[in-house]
């Protein structure tokens, strides 16, 4: 599966953050699409540090 676009994805990791009570469906919905497509909100973090400085490198132990 191809990965969602970087801006995509900082939109739905500020959604996940979002403490707004108007948000609550829309912080559900990016949780859930984050978590289909990296496996947890903290990856996609990781994989937008990443993706912002090319020489960071990533070591899972």
């Amino acid at each position: 599966m191809a990965k969602a676009p970087i801006s995509l994805i900082r939109t739905w990791v500020f959604l996940s953050q979002a403490t707004d009570p108007k948000l609550t469906r829309a912080k559900a919905d990016a949780i859930a699409r984050l978590v289909r497509q990296f496996g947890s909100v903290e990856m996609a973090k990781i994989y937008l540090e990443q993706a912002k400085d090319e020489k960071i490198e990533v070591v899972l132990v």
